[in-house]
């Protein structure tokens, strides 16, 4: 699985059933600590190891220590203020005194802060009450602010009072604590309140999978280990000024703030979102900062503004959240000084995982940087979608386990296991499954490879797409919405876009008014460019096609610079009635508008179905008797337009060009059940073959001629038309269903005159059940039977009349050849009947008849049978029907059911199946 394709395809196999069963049995867990954690670091810099005891102190116990042994050192400066380390105990003291005295053990803590000095008296005042905080990020909209609120339920919030009352509507119930400057110390005697180290501690909030928070909560155990791991690499000691620019509601912010505490060290406070690049680098300049932290994004626009190399003090870059790659690090080597080292750190919000110091002889052709090696005390694992260990080299989804794993999630004032689960053979580690395909290279190094739920970075913010689609169908006029995290090859950053399906009755400016709307959503979760269209694609299971909305992407790219004028220009004019009446039909139909003359009908989402519609409502209109044929014949607006004006009775065509090419014979694909090529116009639009393909419709479609009720007769007439326009073979046949059996007949009698055959494809074609081997018939009749007995004994006995006259007109339909498609497989014939004229109900029926007619013969060559993987539970295997019919078979395995491999989101991987098995240039 080494490509985005097979990883889109491993995903959407993905079975929770199958997640929940695999539990972890036997994973084969990665090689943890194989290198020092400074390894390629700065290992020569005298620093205070953090011991692996250490880690079971509480948090408050080492900055007391920390604080005793700094008093007058400077701890904490911002734009306007610095704190001593015996001015930030202080003030902490006498905030947790007030902290304990107003809530129980158990309450959480609201801080609600912006980038100031205040902020780690905040975090230290909690823990030192006994009590876990969440951090409220001011920036964020108060509307989700609010939903905060309701789910993790603070009984107390502590802010700066501008902020507080910017929030305290969103949260009636909460008390709060105004912090207008340094709180006054504790009363004499006072000792903070123990909270153990694997408590809740701290309430994280990212976006979830419901467009909802999500509150992660992380004990003290959790956070120190990010402390232990960032001073042991990075040899952090007092002399260390930190700059970290990352809001500090993540993880990263949080992280960081304690790590420059508990080394002793000091750290600036400075808000990104507020802040330009040459701000940045002022400070990094005047508050001589030796160890910053920046996402890749961030950090590419400071360095474009650096007009000069950073000084020697600068001699720690910690990068990490977004996708970093190697040009990143060229351009960081060349702003850096030669000693400094760069860190890069790959983590969530639920787990620590790696790190590494980059070592540029590790550099491959692909342009992302490996994500590091395992850090000790966790064990990573690579598994399939089913829960089994990748072999390896190969692609798998990251899986830790580890006493460092959240524990869990916040959920109205308590902690809830959520998807993290308590590991069966190390009873102190819980397992979280990161949802990251990755893959571990010879060297020990691992490399990310994408996502299995498209939860993305943006800007460092972790964000759920499905959250953003949430967020999305929540405005009254949009039907559906996608949401994609475009990647720009240039460097690596990453946009958010989104489609959207609207409602009957949308206004006009309804992606301005999308735009407004998702405003109340925190910043990295409000698209950047919005797309109108006609359908979301999806999958059979209703999950999105990652791959068709990709494609889709990549065109509108392509096309964003393309003539809005000359478009606008080519609509229908005024005074063209039957250009009017056409785009009028097909917006109605298509739901859709015309955009230009070069809109295709069935690249703009029509379909077999959506075909006799479209006719038979232009009919209608225009008070014209059409062949169902015009709209294979000119499927374009403007052609259609102007066959429509050049109409002419009637005539049979047999053959309808699907799509253009020369240099190689033309591949020629005969029509299934109805008799018209519409159905086969998706698919074969995407086969890579130089050569045309060909339609063959049935005789009958126009209603001036009666369809043919032989398969032979059909072969003969449709081996004639073939050679008046390729006299000569090799001759290349496919048929689609029904179609199959002309194929094979037309086949036989090219061999018999001695014209060479290329290919003979069938596409899931089963002759007549009168021709089934006598075993595969009585198979499916024993299902049959055994399905229906199953489901009348399992209902009410007062229902077994009616089920069992349902079950008889079932088991007739399916002897009689017509196998009732799911409803996600396609359209049910009831709507097909309703809508189909006369002359297609006239072409089915001959075409039942000639297939029960039918008595295939031996063709003495090779049949390729494309085989769809859902094929109807309980029919013969294609290779059973035809064994006995050809010298050889060669079975292809395509996507979907037999009603879906042609079209939808399948319709390029069966292309791409046929595409394989004919001749290239």
């Amino acid at each position: 699985m080494n490509s985005v394709a097979d990883m889109d395809r491993a995903c959407s196999r993905t079975s929770g059933a199958h997640a929940e069963a695999a539990e972890f049995e036997s994973p084969k867990w990665l090689e943890d600590g194989q290198r020092p954690l400074d390894w390629n670091g700065p290992t020569s810099r005298i620093f205070t190891k953090f011991r692996d005891e250490d880690i079971d102190r509480p948090i408050i116990a080492h900055f007391e220590r920390v604080a005793r042994q700094h008093r007058n050192r400077i701890g904490v400066t911002d734009s306007d203020t610095s704190l001593s380390f015996s001015q930030l105990w202080d003030g902490l003291s006498g905030l947790a005194e007030i902290i304990a005295d107003d809530t129980e053990p158990e309450d959480l803590i609201g801080i609600a802060l912006p980038t100031c000095s205040m902020f780690p008296i905040a975090i230290l005042a909690c823990l030192a009450a006994g009590r876990p905080f969440v951090v409220l990020d001011p920036h964020y909209p108060r509307k989700w602010l609010g939903r905060v609120l309701k789910d993790a339920r603070p009984a107390l919030i502590v802010g700066r009072e501008d902020v507080l009352r910017a929030i305290e509507p969103t949260a009636p119930t909460a008390r709060v604590i105004p912090l207008p400057g340094l709180p006054q110390p504790a009363q004499k005697g006072w000792r903070p309140t123990e909270l153990g180290v694997d408590q809740p501690a701290c309430v994280v909030v990212t976006s979830g999978t419901t467009g909802r928070p999500k509150c992660i909560v992380n004990s003290q155990r959790n956070l120190l280990q990010r402390v232990a791991q960032s001073v042991n690499a990075g040899h952090i000691n007092a002399e260390d000024r930190f700059l970290t620019l990352a809001s500090l509601s993540t993880i990263v912010g949080v992280r960081d703030t304690i790590t420059a505490l508990l080394a002793g060290a000091s750290i600036h406070l400075l808000d990104p979102q507020r802040s330009g690049a040459r701000e940045i680098l002022n400070v990094i300049r005047s508050e001589a900062i030796t160890i910053l932290f920046a996402f890749p994004a961030l950090l590419r626009s400071v360095i474009a503004h650096a007009e000069v190399r950073a000084g020697d003090g600068l001699r720690l870059v910690r990068v990490g959240g977004d996708t970093t790659l190697w040009s990143d690090i060229d351009q960081l080597r060349a702003w850096l000084a030669p000693q400094s080292a760069i860190q890069l750190i790959y983590a969530a919000t639920e787990a620590p995982m790696m790190q590494w110091f980059v070592d540029d002889s590790s550099r491959t052709d692909d342009p992302r940087i490996p994500i590091g090696y395992p850090l000790p005390g966790n064990r990573l694992a690579l598994i399939d979608e089913y829960g089994r260990n990748t072999r390896p080299g190969e692609v798998g989804e990251l899986t830790v386990r580890s006493p460092y794993v959240s524990l869990g999630l916040w959920f109205e004032g308590h902690c809830v296991a959520g998807s993290i689960i308590e590991s069966n053979d190390a009873p102190s580690s819980r397992v979280f499954r990161t949802g990251d395909l990755v893959r571990q290279r010879p060297d020990g190094l691992l490399e990310r490879m994408g996502r299995k739920d498209r939860q993305v970075k943006i800007r460092g913010a972790r964000v759920d797409l499905e959250g953003v689609e949430a967020a999305l169908c929540q405005h009254p006029f949009v039907r559906d919405a996608a949401a994609l995290a475009r990647t720009n090859t240039a460097d690596g950053g990453v946009t958010l876009v989104a489609y959207v399906c609207a409602r009957q009755g949308a206004s006009s400016k309804l992606l301005n008014d999308l735009e407004e709307f998702m405003r109340s959503a925190p910043p990295p979760m409000r698209p950047r460019c919005f797309y109108l269209t006609h359908k979301i694609p999806r999958l059979p299971s209703s999950k999105l096609d990652l791959r068709e909305l990709r494609a889709l992407d990549e065109r509108n790219v392509q096309n964003e610079r393309a003539d809005v004028v000359a478009a606008v220009e080519a609509r229908p004019a005024s005074g063209d009635c039957i250009a009017r009446t056409v785009a009028h039909v097909w917006q109605e139909v298509l739901n859709t508008p015309v955009r230009g003359p070069e809109d295709d009908f069935f690249e703009v989402g029509g379909d077999s179905l959506k075909a006799i519609t479209f006719i038979v409502q232009i009919e209608s209109a225009l008070d014209l008797e059409l062949p169902l044929t015009l709209i294979n014949e000119a499927p374009k607006f403007a052609g259609f337009c102007q066959a429509l004006r050049e109409h002419r009775p009637s005539r049979y065509i047999p053959l309808v060009p699907l799509k253009p090419g020369k240099g190689l014979p033309s591949v020629f694909f005969i029509h299934g059940l109805g008799g018209n090529v519409a159905e086969l116009f998706q698919m074969t639009r995407r086969v890579a073959y130089p050569g045309a393909i060909i339609g063959i419709q049935a005789r009958g479609l126009t209603g001036q001629e009666p369809p043919h009720v032989r398969v032979e007769a059909m072969a003969a007439e449709y081996l004639k038309e073939i050679k008046a326009l390729q006299p000569e073979g090799p001759y290349y046949l496919c048929g689609y269903s029904f179609g199959g059996l002309v194929a094979f007949e037309m086949a036989q009698r090219l061999w018999e005159s001695g014209d060479a055959v290329g290919l003979v494809g069938l596409f899931d074609t089963t002759m007549s059940r009168l021709r089934w081997p006598l075993r595969a018939w009585l198979s499916i009749v024993r299902q049959r039977l055994v399905q229906f007995a199953a489901g009348v004994s399992a209902a009410p006995i007062n229902t077994w009349p009616a089920a069992v006259r349902r079950g008889a007109s079932s088991v007739r339909d399916r002897l009689r050849g017509y196998p009732k498609p799911r409803e996600q497989d396609g359209p049910p014939r009831s709507r097909f009947l309703k809508a189909a004229p006369t002359c297609v109900l006239r072409v089915a029926t001959s075409a039942l008849i000639a297939s029960a007619r039918y008595r295939p013969g031996f063709y003495p060559g090779e049949l390729t049978l494309f085989s769809p993987v859902d094929r109807e539970p309980g029919l013969p295997s294609l290779q059973e029907i035809w064994c006995t019919h050809a010298r050889a078979l060669c079975v292809v395995e395509t996507a979907g059911t037999h009603w879906t491999m042609l079209s939808g989101p399948n319709a390029e991987s069966t292309a791409a199946c046929l595409t394989q098995r004919l001749p290239v240039c």
